[in-house]
């Protein structure tokens, strides 16, 4: 266990480090003069009936759809005649998609990979296979942030590639091996990290075990860290802001889908590029990013002198909507899978930033930002008299997949992709408890702000009976007043192979061995589909996929466009329909345990 011999340690490297890399230092906001707001204000409101969007978020949106988007329907689909439809008919009229990535930890994040890499355009194998291209024709994308902030490369570069953006194979909590605590490699590693937070207290602001978080989480999945260089006192992230994705080339060029992360505190908020939002009724605002940290009451700066900036630095941002110490509960239940472990991540983080806090204060469970909306709204805002938010994993509500932002009223999307890796069964599979979790809270809380679900099984006894947690579904194929949603499910191998797909959520470290395996099994499955009563791929599942993208292309044009017969055949076999209720039986063969090798836990 950490001591205050370890931890002089740290500190006594940490100055070290600080006297070696300044950039270590880039971790901390500063302040700068505010803005005049007469101009550029730093909050907006709106109401439940007229929500508004962020200018910059709908000229991006406008001219994505406008010049982008449309080249890559042409692109996916070619004319339309393989599934049926003439893709010029719906010209000015396609439908807007948007794709959320659940939570899970290591296991989400290498399977929203490997989906990626199946829907992504620039692999040549997906394209061929007819899957490829739907990423290129979304307009948004909840989640897997960690592919913006290493420039949008391809699955292949950022994971597996010579100049990686993700190192998994070093274990989050203690790199340098377990033996030993104080290991030099462990003590350089934990020493910058204080460096980092010992900058970011000596700047005025208060640090929480979420701030350790983020630092660990920047090494593993934000660039500039290597195999060889991990140890080293280089930045490893440190002064990446969530705000820099607005100025990369790729972003500028709207060649990729509009992108938030999610965070929760009893309102959900939203991380954008561009700003801090909530679209529940009680809240109904956004803030500025760029300057979200500073003071302000009304929304106005408390000191018109002094305004934060670097506050939504990128590793602040991920580690926040992954930060799960808010609850003891949370935190038992990880504390029942791997207890040693898990005691030490409390000691080791939780030493650390009592020693950094004012008077010694542990603010071990939760990670505490400035609200940008004090004195917002008090007459609606239950928490306009509250000068700080408590941020922490937007799925700690029960929903996993981050389908919020995708559901706004303004944004009227059409059609979501939902892309679950969660662990809700006892070998660490999805359920579909993360929809019903959603529809919940959607038919209860967001009547009026939101779009609702359309019709999914009432209990996630029914979801596992109808096999639909085991094979892509569509619902709401004929609803005309939700979105259509493409559900993808973490699955074990169709051909009825061992899974690796399934590893614990506490599970902290793979080799690059077994991510290989994962994105190539989560890769199989998202291009297969599934054909009832073999273990074969669906050889048309590629045009089928394609069928539930462009559906709703065809009720935007007038007059309306039939749906093609090639589609209606795949509707039958993809769609869930309550008079027509398929069976997990029509899915042999699958293995559920996981596969993996007995990896470091946390």
């Amino acid at each position: 266990m950490a001591n205050s011999f370890t931890f002089s340690l740290w500190l006594y490297l940490a100055f070290s480090v600080v006297r070696s890399s300044a950039s270590l230092l880039a971790y901390a906001p500063s302040r700068t003069a505010c803005p005049d707001i007469s101009k550029y204000p730093l909050v907006h409101t709106f109401t439940i009936t007229q929500q508004v969007l962020n200018p910059l978020e709908r000229t991006y949106i406008t001219d994505r759809e406008s010049t982008v988007i449309p080249e890559s329907w042409e692109a996916w689909l070619g004319n339309g005649s393989a599934i049926g439809y003439n893709t010029a008919d719906f010209t000015g009229h396609f439908a807007r998609i948007g794709i959320a990535f659940s939570g899970g930890g290591y296991r989400a994040s290498q399977f929203g990979a490997g989906v990626i890499s199946a829907i992504d355009a620039r692999n040549t194998t997906a394209v061929a296979a007819g899957t490829g291209g739907l990423l290129q024709v979304a307009s948004y994308l909840s989640g897997l942030s960690g592919l913006y902030m290493n420039n949008f490369p391809t699955i292949q570069d950022m994971v597996l590639g010579s100049q990686p953006g993700w190192l998994l194979e070093e274990d989050l909590v203690l790199p340098g091996g377990a033996a030993d605590l104080t290991a030099l490699e462990n003590v350089e590693y934990y020493g910058a990290i204080v460096a980092s937070l010992v900058a970011k207290t000596a700047a005025g602001f208060t640090v929480t075990i979420g701030d350790a978080w983020a630092r660990m989480l920047s090494y593993h999945f934000l660039s500039g860290t290597s195999e060889s260089n991990f140890f080293d006192p280089s930045s490893h992230g440190a002064g990446q802001l969530w705000s820099q994705i607005a100025d990369a080339t790729f972003f500028k060029n709207k060649q990729a889908p509009f992108l938030w992360n999610n965070s929760l505190t009893l309102p959900v908020y939203e991380v954008s590029p561009y700003e801090f939002a909530s679209f529940d009724p009680d809240i109904s605002a956004g803030a500025n990013l760029t300057f979200i940290g500073t003071s302000l009451s009304g929304g106005a700066p408390v000191d018109h002198a002094s305004c934060i900036t670097g506050f939504d630095e990128a590793g602040f941002v991920i580690g926040t909507s992954s930060n799960v110490f808010w609850s003891l509960i949370v935190y038992q239940a990880l504390l029942n899978e791997a207890a040693e472990d898990v005691e030490l991540l409390q000691e080791l983080l939780g030493s650390l930033t009592m020693r950094l806090s004012p008077n010694g204060q542990k603010r071990l469970l939760t990670r505490f930002r400035v609200s940008p909306f004090y004195g917002i709204a008090s007459s609606t805002n239950p928490y306009s008299s509250n000068p700080e938010l408590n941020l922490i994993d937007g799925g700690t509500n029960g929903e996993n997949i981050p389908l919020n932002p995708l559901l706004v009223n303004a944004r009227a999307i059409d059609t979501i992709v939902a892309v679950d890796a969660s662990d809700d069964t006892d070998e660490d599979w999805p359920n579909g408890l993360s929809l019903l979790f959603s529809t919940e809270r959607l038919s209860t809380l967001l009547v009026d702000s939101h779009q609702q679900l359309p019709e999914i099984p009432a209990s996630t006894d029914d979801f596992i009976a109808q096999g639909l947690n085991l094979r892509p579904t569509f619902f709401g194929c004929d609803s005309t007043d939700t979105p259509l949603v493409i559900y993808i499910p973490n699955a074990p191998p169709l051909t009825g192979d061992a899974p690796y797909t399934n590893g614990a959520t506490a599970q902290l470290q793979y080799q690059v061995n077994e991510t290989e395996i994962i994105l190539k099994q989560s890769y199989e499955n998202t291009v297969g589909g599934f054909v009832p009563n073999t273990n074969l791929p669906d050889p048309n599942w590629g045009r089928c996929l394609q069928c539930a993208a462009v559906d709703r292309s065809r009720l935007k044009v007038t007059p309306t466009v039939d749906r093609s017969a090639f589609c209606t055949t795949c509707f039958t076999q993809y769609c869930y329909n309550t008079a027509n209720l398929t069976s997990s039986a029509e899915l042999p063969n699958r293995q559920l345990n996981y596969a993996g090798p007995n990896s470091k836990s946390l």
